[in-house]
C-alpha cells in the first residue's frame, strides 16, 4: 500500500506562496501605493514596515524580504528575512535606520519577497512605489 501525498523530499503537495500585502512608512503611518507618489518626510526614526502575507496552503520558513532605495550608483540594499509564516499569517518586517536617502528627487521605494520553494504565482511577490524623500 503506497501513501498518496507522502513527501520523500523536495516541496510538500499544495499550494505556496507568499505575497506582498502593503508597505507602510514609520513614524507617519503613510501607506505607499504603487500608483500614487508619496512625499516621504525624512527623519533619524524613518522605516518601513513591509507586511507579508503566507497566501499558500502550507506554513513557510525563512521568507526573504529586501528593500531598495535606488541612490546614484550606490542603491541603499537592505534584507530581512521572517523565519516562520503560517498559512494565512501576515507578517511585518521593519526596516530602518537609513544614513541617507536621495533627497527632492523622484525616486522609488522597491520591495521584493523571494519566491519560496514551488511558488507558482509570484506576479505578487514585488512591487515599486514612487516616492520623493523630503527634509523635514
Amino acid at each position: 500500500l503506497r501513501v498518496h501525498g507522502a513527501s520523500t523530499g523536495g516541496t510538500p503537495a499544495g499550494v505556496h506562496g507568499t505575497g506582498l500585502d502593503s508597505v507602510v512608512v514609520q513614524p507617519a503611518g503613510t501607506q505607499l501605493s504603487p500608483d500614487v507618489e508619496t512625499t516621504i518626510k525624512t527623519s533619524t526614526d524613518l522605516a518601513f514596515d513591509v507586511f507579508v502575507k503566507n497566501t499558500g496552503d502550507n506554513q513557510e520558513v525563512r521568507v526573504q524580504v529586501t528593500l531598495t532605495i535606488p541612490n546614484g550608483t550606490t542603491p541603499i540594499v537592505k534584507a530581512q528575512s521572517i523565519d516562520l509564516l503560517d498559512i494565512g499569517e501576515t507578517a511585518t518586517v521593519t526596516f530602518k535606520d537609513f544614513p541617507s536617502v536621495p533627497f527632492s528627487e523622484k525616486t522609488s521605494v522597491q520591495v521584493s519577497v523571494k519566491p519560496v520553494a514551488g511558488e507558482q504565482n509570484v506576479s505578487n511577490n514585488s512591487a515599486e512605489y514612487p516616492v520623493i524623500f523630503s527634509l523635514g
